[in-house]
């Protein structure tokens, strides 16, 4: 019994790491194409701060992305105003960007449409815009 736990474990270990340098390379692509510094997507937690100093947003919604709980609602505004520059839903942003990033960020990476860096001139989304948005898909 020990043995098949110790088995099971190690598969989801490597499993778990799969994903994790899956996330980081999608996110080493997305970063190129949104003229970030590729290589800054395979740090832990500054990929975070790389892409929201690409995207133009105030940097303590990096910080603040950080923080338990409310900290969500930070990271979907991020992810939000990314999913803007390739004219994407809230509905896409929210499942996709967040949840299901590592396919998410692909998905924006090989898609033939190209970013409309335009976006990134107007003010970022409001909090409180992004938690109505967030009650709404309820």
């Amino acid at each position: 019994m020990i043995e098949f736990i110790l088995n099971a474990s190690l598969w989801i270990l490597i499993g778990i790491a799969i994903v994790a340098v899956w996330y980081c390379a999608a996110l080493a692509i997305l970063l190129a194409k949104i003229h970030g510094s590729w290589w800054k997507g395979f740090i832990p937690i500054y990929n975070i701060k790389a892409l929201v100093d690409a995207l133009k947003l105030p940097k303590k919604w990096f910080y603040l992305s950080l923080a338990p709980y409310f900290g969500s609602v930070y990271v979907i505004a991020i992810m939000y105003r990314l999913g803007q520059l390739w004219g994407k839903h809230f509905a896409f942003t929210a499942f996709w960007l967040t949840v299901g990033a590592p396919v998410g960020f692909l998905m924006l990476a090989f898609s033939k449409k190209q970013p409309d860096f335009s976006v990134l001139d107007t003010p970022p989304p409001s909090l409180s815009m992004i938690k109505a948005k967030i009650a709404k898909q309820k």
